[in-house]
């Protein structure tokens, strides 16, 4: 068990953030262990369901909440149907971030973040952003003067708040990894909570410009 800077127990908050982490991390490496021959099969799944229910604790925070309601159900009668396993390798694969290659046909599986779908409209004039990422656009700064000079406010946080996540399109596969991973992660734990906060691609957000 780790210390803080002053010798003392951490608090349960950092406690539970550090366990968090570290579970996010090793679902993550089951993820790509089950989706190595791209495939997923009954006892896999049922394996991960076991994991999944051993770390219950985390099933409200993304990447949990949902991944964990699409095993249990597609496991609840012991059977791994066809249309089952390519629902359970879709989620595989959004969680993971990376790519999967399908054995049967040598090709990439895309892989996805958490964007809205469909695409909301997006209004400028009043509205909070929060930009993360890279972006083809240009740096950050650009990004942000772009936003604000139609009507909208750039903040550095996501909150309750918040209207749009803005994704750049540079470097996001890995994003549960990346260094910008957690803002999405926590628009994603937001807008599941109930938030009307969009996460969009920096693609969508360039087609508002025009």
């Amino acid at each position: 068990m780790f210390k803080s800077d002053n010798g003392s127990a951490p608090s349960a908050a950092v406690t539970h953030t550090w366990r968090h982490s570290r579970s996010v991390d090793e679902l993550i490496g089951i993820c790509r262990g089950i989706l190595a021959d791209g495939a997923v099969n009954r006892s896999e799944a049922a394996f991960l369901l076991d994991w999944l229910e051993r770390h219950r604790e985390f099933a409200e925070t993304f990447p949990f909440s949902t991944l964990y309601p699409r095993v249990r159900d597609a496991m609840h009668d012991g059977v791994l149907d066809p249309d089952e396993q390519r629902d359970l390798l879709d989620a595989l694969s959004a969680t993971v971030g990376g790519e999967v290659v399908s054995p049967s046909s040598g090709n990439s599986l895309s892989t996805e973040l958490p964007f809205d779908n469909p695409f909301p409209t997006i209004l400028h004039s009043a509205s909070v952003f929060v930009v993360t990422g890279v972006f083809s656009y240009g740096k950050r700064r650009a990004v942000c003067e772009a936003i604000e000079s139609r009507g909208g406010a750039v903040r550095a946080a996501v909150s309750p708040k918040t209207d749009y996540v803005v994704v750049g399109e540079v470097g996001s596969r890995d994003w549960l990894h990346s260094s910008y991973g957690r803002k999405i992660q926590e628009a994603a734990e937001l807008r599941q909570a109930g938030s009307k906060i969009s996460i969009i691609p920096e693609r969508h957000w360039l087609e508002s410009l025009s």
